[in-house]
């Protein structure tokens, strides 16, 4: 790439800002490296003029004040709707940024991903009273935050041909596609209501996408589409099942609400889920005990994808952890994987032709890479380096120690080229007012509204939540939802 192509990709990536592109690259770098802090680090070291002069090239909020926008910026603000204003929405907006033009000498600057105007108004109203050297401070890291997003979207997969759906439609489908795969009324039931519950909350890599999965491993045997899964005997407030080798989201539907039960009268229970396997999302069981009430933490290993520190080939499973606590309001729940980046997620890279983040994994020869097909073939690597290889090695001792189910690197050759993991599932439920004493929900929701109070911050599995009650139109992949009505015979 000569040096003209380079800036002529990234010279926006600052607003109007060409010079740090071009100093970029008579660095010596080129676009397979990890942009993001190179141009961070050249931005810091220019200075407060050069940092004042950014802030100022940026446009005003609402896109309509005189400040030309680049391609990217309208299509930013399009995306939080900041093009559609009410009258009244846009002259607070005005207002505001007036008040805070006169104060800070530059525009009121957000990265507006995630967030729709309400939000973004709200947040303006907070940082427009802010020390001028705080807020400073405040709108630059903005600036790199968007800088870093435009970067990501250079790697965003290409445009995938889609097509609107209804959440009921899809359901219909999928419990077809089940059926006729081999699954009775109670399982593919079960398997239908975890996927379109990840497909309703926007969360792609555990929605629709796992269906043609879900089937195969029905057709093979791999999966028990007829499983009836039972109760063991189990000592003092310990619940332990065996899912018959069928979906995890039957298992449950046996395992929760007992779980649950002992859990509120004792105050805490463990469930050992065994011989099941968890395909889904594991933000559903935990989701599940916070609706009633209940602290919960879950984790579950599959197959060896992730390298351990240090290591050249896979060993971990992807290992996720997922939590959830209590509240009026409904629950903060989080789910993650140990891996730097979900397998589902790196799997839609590899279907749509787009490269993935530097530090994702290694190939078959331990080599970094940026192909998730390289990938695939070789090892994931584990977040935050030891630190997420540590996380993964304690949920290999709990979902397969303590539960007493196979461990990721015991995964039989046929079980991975299926790619649906029977194991073990770990799942902990505890009672903030058992445990805690009668105030420890309030005290905690007051800590949570402290954590909402601080600028800029969020709380986990707040935009999930809010596409569930957004209305949102919901789209399916045209190729997938292809695949999936075949699969239903329709």
């Amino acid at each position: 790439m000569t040096r003209d192509e380079f800036v002529s990709r990234y010279g926006n990536v600052y607003e109007h800002s060409p010079w740090v592109a071009h100093r970029a690259y008579d660095g010596g770098i080129d676009d397979s490296d990890d942009l993001a802090p190179i141009f961070r680090r050249i931005v810091e070291r220019a200075g407060p003029e050069a940092h004042l002069h950014l802030l100022r090239e940026h446009p005003d909020l609402a896109g309509r004040l005189g400040t030309a926008l680049t391609a990217e910026s309208t299509e930013e603000q399009a995306g939080a709707g900041l093009d559609r204003c009410t009258p009244e929405e846009f002259a607070a907006f005005q207002s505001l940024n007036d008040h805070y033009k006169s104060r800070f000498g530059f525009p009121f600057i957000i990265a507006v991903k995630g967030l729709d105007r309400h939000q973004i108004l709200a947040t303006f109203k907070e940082r427009v009273s802010r020390d001028r050297k705080a807020e400073f401070r405040a709108a630059l890291d903005e600036v790199h935050k968007i800088a870093a997003l435009r970067l990501a979207a250079f790697d965003a997969p290409p445009a995938v041909p889609s097509e609107p759906v209804t959440l009921a439609s899809l359901d219909g489908l999928v419990e077809r596609a089940l059926a006729r795969a081999g699954a009775d009324a109670d399982n593919a039931r079960a398997i239908a209501d975890t996927v379109m519950a990840a497909e309703r909350d926007g969360t792609a890599t555990h929605g629709v996408f796992r269906v043609p999965g879900y089937v195969a491993a029905i057709k093979s045997g791999v999966l028990n589409g007829r499983a009836r899964p039972r109760l063991l005997p189990a000592p003092g407030a310990a619940v332990i099942v065996d899912g018959d080798r069928g979906a995890a989201s039957t298992a449950y539907r046996l395992a929760l609400p007992v779980l649950a039960q002992r859990a509120e009268a004792e105050g805490a229970a463990v469930l050992a889920l065994r011989n099941a396997a968890h395909y889904a999302a594991l933000w559903h069981e935990v989701e599940y005990l916070a609706e009633r009430g209940l602290a919960a933490l879950a984790c579950t290993a599959n197959f060896p994808y992730v390298a351990p520190h240090g290591g050249r080939q896979a060993f971990f499973g992807t290992n996720p952890i997922a939590f959830a606590f209590p509240r009026a309001g409904g629950p903060v729940v989080f789910d993650f994987a140990v891996s730097t980046m979900a397998r589902g997620a790196i799997q839609i890279a590899a279907r749509d032709g787009a490269s993935v983040p530097p530090g994702v994994g290694i190939d078959a020869a331990g080599q970094a890479t940026r192909d998730p097909a390289a990938i695939l073939a070789g090892a994931q690597t584990a977040f935050g380096g030891h630190k997420g290889a540590a996380l993964a090695l304690m949920v290999e001792l709990l979902a397969a120690g303590v539960v007493g189910d196979m461990f990721s690197d015991e995964a039989s050759a046929d079980a991975v080229a299926s790619g649906v993991p029977v194991g073990g599932v770990f799942v902990l439920a505890m009672s903030p007012a058992k445990l805690g004493g009668p105030d420890a929900l309030a005290r905690a929701e007051a800590f949570l509204d402290r954590l909402a109070a601080v600028p800029g911050a969020r709380l986990p599995g707040a935009s999930r939540h809010a596409r569930r009650h957004s209305g949102a139109v919901y789209t399916v992949p045209t190729a997938l939802l292809a695949e999936i009505k075949a699969l239903a015979g329709d």
